[in-house]
């Protein structure tokens, strides 16, 4: 690249790769995001893997290129140690403008993912008059049917992926008025349940499952409002059920693709053609694997293996079935910009393999789900789930999980059956790469600092399923 380029990164959270037509589902969820991934200097990549299964500790792998065991943030630290470099201040110490929007709690002053930032905007309910703007939330408000549940005063059904487009939108305006270079990242509630999409959508996908649209949406806002319920209970759903509730989730991610599309157009009228653009997403959800919901307790492909597409990077196109991390992504772009990324733990996609991706859990977060679990039912059985500090070692043909207390090896795509004693020579290549991966990137850095969350974040996330203390 000649010129320094402008780089924007969306997050989506919860999306799961194999629920976008980029990757051949059968619905057609992600058309904008599979016309911006044709375009020549576009691509969609089928085997990105997150570096967690939850948002914390995935945004911060994205923002600094650090695996979750090193840096720890929602593994066994709350706050971003100090002696972590974030993509956001490299970029300023060499002459970009940054910015981030977010619809994330986690992603905020709180943890101290705010860092680098020059205009760090976090978007909440109680906020929106002043950093949406009485225009946008006019605008919502005309559109309220198309983008969210029309007028009703239960805020579970509202969606505000709408007012955080618009926002992200004016952000972009304001920084291609400048002459310097900008990284712009935003952080898009997504298809994050309880799962309820836009009126206008609820009809998307519904021709092939047995109940109305209405009924769908109501049968999936309720059962996936409080997933440690539904999860104790033994997610025993029939299969009509089943299908309502991956029609809301389907329908919801193709709401926000509409977005996508609607940003890109855009960024392309900004006369801003020097420009990255990536969309992907913190992790997925599971719906119905190992009797979850939501993204709970395993490193299962449902909520590890996300979306990615990549447009603006010249020497990517061709590289779409390429093993990739976010922080390859993230390491590729600023080597691509001459920006040094020595403290990214990631490949340059344009000359380098991955041979393995890394995905893992932490202990406390193994913990407090299990205990909420607990609550609704004591006697719920969590043997079947790996205690301890879970780590994935990934490649495309297979995945193994190495815990304290055992190993598995699945052989792709089944992740049911542990073939460990049929594959001796690739547990013993696992192992080996296990140990010296941990040996070179497994190095804990601890802070006792701590997330001082508002009372009104701490129910807010409770609402979302998280375990809040």
């Amino acid at each position: 690249m000649s010129e320094p380029p402008n780089i924007v990164w969306i997050t989506l959270d919860s999306i799961r790769a194999d629920h976008t037509a980029v990757d051949g589902y059968g619905r057609d969820t992600t058309p904008y995001l599979r016309r911006i991934a044709s375009l020549p200097d576009g691509e969609a990549f089928s085997e990105c893997i997150a570096h967690a299964m939850w948002s914390l500790p995935s945004i911060t792998s994205m923002l600094t290129g650090t695996p979750p065991s090193r840096h720890g943030t929602g593994l066994h630290n709350e706050v971003l140690p100090n002696g972590i470099r974030t993509v956001p201040e490299l970029l300023s110490e060499h002459g970009w403008r940054t910015s981030a929007v977010s619809a994330n709690e986690y992603l905020s002053d709180a943890t101290g993912l705010n860092r680098g930032f020059d205009t760090f905007t976090r978007v909440t309910p109680s906020n929106l008059l002043s950093t949406a703007g009485v225009g946008v939330l006019a605008k919502f408000a005309y559109n309220i049917r198309r983008h969210s549940a029309g007028f009703t005063t239960d805020l579970r059904k509202h969606n505000g992926n709408f007012v955080l487009n618009e926002i992200v939108k004016r952000e972009l305006s304001d920084l291609a008025d400048d002459e310097q270079p900008f990284f712009l990242y935003a952080h898009y509630r997504g298809a994050h349940h309880p799962y309820y999409p836009p009126l206008a959508f609820q009809e998307a996908f519904t021709d092939d499952i047995e109940m109305s649209a209405q009924a769908a949406s109501e049968f999936a806002l309720e059962h996936t409002a409080d997933v440690y319920e539904e999860i104790a209970a033994g997610c025993e759903y029939s299969a009509a059920e089943w299908k309502a509730i991956g029609a809301m989730y389907d329908a919801s991610i193709r709401h926000c693709d509409a977005l996508m599309g609607d940003l890109f157009g855009h960024l392309r009228s900004l006369d801003s053609e020097n420009t990255v653009f990536v969309v992907t997403s913190d992790h997925g959800d599971l719906l119905g694997e190992y009797d979850l919901l939501s993204h709970k307790l395993v490193l299962h492909d449902g909520l590890v293996r996300v979306p990615l597409v990549v447009y603006g990077l010249d020497a990517l196109p061709g590289h779409g079935d390429d093993l990739v991390q976010h922080a390859d992504v993230m390491k590729t772009i600023l080597r691509a910009a001459d920006v040094p990324a020595e403290s990214l733990h990631g490949f340059d996609l344009r000359s380098e393999d991955r041979p393995f991706a890394v995905s893992q859990r932490g202990q406390q977060t193994y913990e407090k789900t299990m205990r909420t679990i607990e609550t609704h039912r004591p006697d719920f059985d969590g043997e079947r789930f790996h205690s301890g500090l879970l780590t994935s070692l990934r490649t495309p043909e297979f995945k193994y999980l190495h815990s304290d207390e055992r190993s598995e090896l699945f052989g792709l795509p089944d992740e049911e059956t542990d073939v460990a004693d049929s594959h001796p020579e690739s547990v013993s290549t696992f192992e080996t790469r296990f140990q010296e991966w941990m040996d070179e990137y497994g190095e804990r850095i601890e802070t006792d600092a701590r997330a001082e969350h508002s009372d009104a974040t701490k129910r807010r996330l409770r609402d979302l399923g998280y375990v809040v203390e």
